[in-house]
């Protein structure tokens, strides 16, 4: 199960907003990905902000020759989480205490059995046994059910662009740091009251089946660039859930912006941060942060270079 609880450990939140921000792997790539990057600079430091997709499809190519640069001149990376051996053990135990219902409990006696039906029917697809599938809480349940059904063939082998950067890091040699541990990102999925997280689980059960143009809509706008449009779409994904968003996106924005000040304190130093798409845009997003703070904040990249990602000046 170590997949589904590395995929897990980053995507599971959105599981509250209703959502499946999860690309599909028979999304065919026709044209080349140049997805936004944004430049942060102060004095003789610099940091870069990536947001990126927690699950690609295979083989999908989606690094520019502008990330290639930044990659190149970053001393130190930063990412969400470590996604090592040590912390897959951290998130099978916090799974064992946290992602179990008590005995004699099922999602068999909370679900229709329609609902059960078809809950059922994708995870045992996917190769797993209904005497462990029926006693995950509707937390795990929802995780398990999104991955399962947009990637039951590959569940073991998903990767995403951040995926590709902690190995270029490790590769060459660079400083790696992360902003939250695995039971920081883990309990923000138990923070959430069970009956809410059944309602979710329910909600999910019944869109699973539009899920999959949705998530081509938003690899698309991810790899066009226009960083405008993806973060409408992924404001309009929480709209009806405005809780949801502060809890797993807004707090830890604000809660993740000191170390970016730290950042952009260390002199002659190049720092790229690598976090959630939906981390990045947004009236509360780290952008509009850093900027609401007077740091200036450009776009690179492909007609975007100089690009003031503040708005106009004052």
């Amino acid at each position: 199960m170590s997949g589904v609880a590395k995929s897990a450990l980053r995507l599971a939140g959105l599981l509250w907003a209703g959502l499946l921000l999860l690309p599909t792997a028979s999304s065919a790539q026709s044209t080349a990905a140049h997805p936004p990057l944004w430049r942060v600079q102060h004095g003789t430091s610099t940091v870069y902000l990536f947001g990126s997709l927690h699950v690609l499809p295979k083989d999908y190519v989606w690094t520019t020759p502008q990330i290639e640069a930044a990659k190149q001149a970053s001393d130190r990376f930063v990412f969400e989480v470590a996604v090592d051996e040590a912390a897959l053990k951290d998130e099978k135990q916090f799974i064992i205490e946290h992602g179990i219902l008590a005995k004699r409990q099922t999602l068999r006696g909370v679900l229709s059995g329609n609902e059960f039906q078809t809950y059922s029917a994708v995870l045992r697809h996917a190769g797993m046994k209904e005497e462990q599938f029926e006693r995950f809480r509707p937390w795990l349940a929802g995780v398990v059910l999104g991955l399962a059904y947009l990637h039951g063939d590959d569940l073991n082998s998903l990767r995403g662009a951040d995926d590709d950067l902690m190995d270029y890091a490790r590769n060459h040699g660079r400083t790696l740091t992360y902003l939250e541990s695995v039971r920081d990102q883990m309990q923000l999925l138990t923070n959430v009251a069970e009956p809410e997280q059944l309602k979710a689980l329910k909600t999910m059960l019944v869109s699973l089946r539009g899920s999959r143009n949705q998530e081509q809509a938003l690899l698309r706008l991810w790899a066009s660039g226009d960083a405008a449009r993806l973060s409408a779409l992924l404001d309009a994904y929480f709209s009806r859930h405005p809780d949801a968003q502060d809890l797993l996106v807004n707090a830890r924005n604000r809660n993740w912006l000191p170390v970016i000040r730290d950042s952009l304190a260390r002199e002659n130093g190049t720092t790229m941060i690598t976090v959630g798409a939906a981390h990045i845009g947004g009236r509360n997003g780290l952008v509009a942060l850093l900027c609401g703070e007077a740091y200036a904040v450009e776009l690179v990249g492909e007609n975007q270079s100089g690009q003031n990602a503040c708005g106009p000046e004052s």
